[in-house]
């Protein structure tokens, strides 16, 4: 017996709900595609929205504006994505840019012995009966 290589003979009702099925599966994929995206986007620009409030009470001016500006491209970015458009991609240069100064504040950020960020100790006042 001879085995063929071509794809057997459908009609043509099969082979359009086969193609409408195709078209699903590929717009299902986009869309988790999309939704992962936004998660992630959401996710960065909580971490800087993070950054943003922890040098608020102590920090340069320098890395101040620097994760002002780290939060509000990531706003910018995780809104248009939310609202369905393809964000800018960025030049190489701005990548590395940004990537040098998130590691500049990485770096500024004190820790403690055990590894963990430093976080501020809250006074407690002994109270007198």
């Amino acid at each position: 017996m001879a085995e063929t290589t071509t794809a057997p003979a459908l009609d043509d009702e099969t082979h359009a709900a086969l193609t409408l099925y195709n078209e699903y599966v590929k717009a299902d994929r986009e869309r988790s595609q999309r939704e992962k995206h936004v998660k992630k986007a959401e996710r960065t620009k909580e971490e800087a929205a993070a950054l943003v409030k922890k040098l608020s009470a102590s920090g340069s001016a320098e890395e101040k504006a620097a994760a002002d500006v780290a939060y509000r491209e990531a706003n910018d970015a995780w809104r248009k994505l939310r609202d369905g458009e393809e964000p800018e991609p960025k030049a190489p240069a701005e990548e590395a840019s940004a990537e040098e100064a998130s590691a500049e504040v990485a770096e500024a950020t004190p820790t403690d012995d055990d590894g963990g960020e430093d976080t501020p100790a809250v006074a407690v006042a002994d109270e007198e009966e």
